[in-house]
């Protein structure tokens, strides 16, 4: 039977062939980061930093769990040109999404989970699911695509207001880094802002044309507690995720959501 890792044996660039083949893997991770400005205050990995700290968590609760070495890199056009944002192409991403887990599928693992760490890698991450499921009929993918809409809206209530704190460097955001990399932060430079947008249709713009700070919300309100606690929050709930995938052999349809309040 598969156990639950207690050190970091589940990350595969931290693993000799000697030490893997002593262990057991039947599924693994793959986080989507970007890098890209984040305001004055916070680090350009942040979107990385995050993601990469919720699925270490995962991976320690969750049986047979490699995690993969996170892609650093996403779709970061509409950040340009504030500094210091790199930024790659849907279809470059796309196909590295796609050859990362066709890597995976050759060597015996046909079971992901995907978590993004950046919204504009949203459409790289669909197509290459689609490519891959088209490609290998057996192969099984789930994503989350917005650790920072998920996050809050699963900490405990009360701990961001109706809005759940979403923004780019907004108070979600900030809230993370302060606790995954508070050293990284820097409060004292925090501004934000709210740029209005139209409720019933989507206006393709890029931040510099929204926002003079590179951030929308209001850093000022975060924590490293709040952090901590969507981070937690978001990682029991994938870990619970993917031990009911295993239950139910990744039968979607055969999962018990509602028990699970999934």
């Amino acid at each position: 039977m598969l156990k639950p890792l207690t050190s970091n044996e589940f990350k595969l660039e931290e693993l000799n062939r000697h030490k893997f083949e002593k262990l057991s893997f039947d599924k693994a991770i793959l986080v989507t980061g970007a890098t890209e400005n984040h305001a004055y205050h916070l680090p350009m990995g942040t979107d990385t930093y995050v993601a990469y700290a919720v699925v270490q968590k995962v991976a320690r609760m969750t049986p047979g769990t490699l995690l993969l070495p996170p892609i650093p890199f996403g779709v970061s056009d509409q950040l340009m040109p504030y500094p210091f944002t790199i930024t790659l192409t849907p279809e470059t991403l796309s196909a590295v999404i796609f050859e990362v887990m066709e890597s995976c599928i050759l060597q015996g693992i046909t079971r992901f989970l995907i978590i993004n760490g950046h919204g504009g890698n949203n459409s790289a991450i669909d197509v290459a699911m689609r490519k891959l499921r088209r490609l290998y009929p057996t192969a099984k993918v789930a994503v989350n695509l917005a650790w920072w809409i998920s996050g809050p809206k699963l900490a405990p209530e009360g701990t961001f207001g109706p809005d759940f704190g979403i923004g780019h460097a907004g108070e979600a955001e900030t809230s993370a880094a302060l606790y995954v990399v508070p050293h990284l932060v820097d409060m004292s430079v925090a501004r934000g802002e709210w740029p209005s947008s139209p409720r019933e249709v989507r206006v393709s713009t890029t931040i510099p044309e929204t926002s003079r700070t590179g951030a929308t919300g209001d850093p000022s309100k975060a924590t490293a507690e709040k952090g901590r606690a969507l981070i937690t929050a978001l990682a029991d709930y994938l870990a619970r995720f993917l031990k009911e995938m295993d239950k139910a052999g990744w039968n979607f349809a055969g999962a018990k959501w509602e028990d699970l309040a999934l």
